[in-house]
């Protein structure tokens, strides 16, 4: 029997890893899965995230599985099949990982027999849509018009125009993608899943009907930039103990200043001044943190282009 496959992609912060933390804990994958997560970046923290509902991980870091590390990819997919004769692989890109690359790797001989890609999520950002789409253009509609089903993140914090407007914009580059926009506590684990297993690579590259023919061959024309000529990732290890009114000045004065670079996002773990470990997430107009059991390290990751790391480093190592 084939393993089931289900991709989560998505840009940088769209919420890939709370939605699967959210069908763990619901139950809707049995203890026979696999998290295969990767982080764009020399750091992994999700992983740590992800780990807390004993299911095994294999993480990939140092790069997108995409682009640098795409044959490790394909290796990492053929050893969690291998080791654990799981029933599910769940599959969390890179924010910045092309769904395209991501299928074509699936699509190789040495899978045919293997697995069933079952469902193909992107999630996104609604609030901050508009910004991706004209900044990250390539990216980000490389993800939308791949996705079979495509679940909008943070919709309750927006009116009904920004959602209209939204799935408008979306249905111009993906016609036929199933689109969940409801906020996801009104929603159980189970409805974000289909039982429709997509195994025909024509069905996943079939042209969308809303693009003409001339876009597509554009589209073709179109230069194929790398995550890495584009994003950069940059660790700062955070050595001694941090506030949490601190940190969230830092990327206060982040949002506000250009002189750190344009960045998009940012995660990581810090160590408190009661002696608790943090785990923290940053993408712009939303800070937020939770409590961790513990962690081996104290860093934070910072995502971007044209990072000053300089600035950032004077950030992170002065108080405030």
């Amino acid at each position: 029997m084939k393993v089931q496959v289900d991709i989560f992609s998505g840009f940088l912060g769209a919420g890939k890893t709370m939605l699967i933390k959210k069908l763990l804990s619901e139950k809707v994958y049995d203890s026979n899965t696999v998290i295969i997560e990767n982080e764009f970046g020399e750091v992994g923290i999700d992983g740590d995230i992800l780990k807390e509902s004993n299911i095994e991980i294999k993480e990939i870091n140092s790069g997108c599985i995409c682009c640098q590390v795409s044959g490790n990819f394909g290796e990492a997919v053929l050893e969690v099949i291998g080791k654990y004769n799981p029933n599910n692989i769940i599959i969390e890109p890179s924010g910045v990982a092309k769904l395209s690359e991501i299928l074509n790797i699936l699509q190789e001989k040495k899978f045919q027999h293997e697995l069933e890609i079952r469902n193909i999520f992107t999630l996104i950002d609604i609030r901050n849509y508009d910004m991706y789409l004209k900044n990250f253009k390539e990216f980000y509609e490389n993800q939308i018009k791949r996705a079979k089903t495509i679940v909008l993140s943070r919709s309750q914090l927006v009116d009904n125009k920004k959602i209209d407007t939204t799935i408008d914009s979306i249905r111009k580059l993906n016609l036929k993608a199933k689109i969940i926009y409801k906020p996801w506590e009104l929603l159980k684990g189970s409805d974000f899943l289909s039982t429709n297993v997509i195994n025909e690579k024509r069905k996943i590259f079939a042209a969308n009907s809303s693009i003409s023919s001339s876009a597509s061959k554009q589209m073709r024309r179109e230069v194929n930039h790398s995550a890495n000529e584009i994003f950069e990732s940059y660790p700062i290890d955070l050595e001694e103990n941090i506030s949490m009114l601190e940190i969230q000045k830092k990327f206060e004065i982040i949002s506000t200043n250009d002189k750190f670079g344009r960045i998009i996002r940012a995660k990581g773990v810090f160590k408190a001044n009661d002696g608790e470990y943090y785990q923290f997430d940053y993408v712009p107009n939303e800070f937020k943190s939770r409590k961790i059991r513990w962690s081996n390290k104290k860093v934070v990751s910072i995502i971007g282009s044209e990072l000053n790391k300089r600035e950032l480093e004077r950030l992170f190592i002065r108080q405030i």
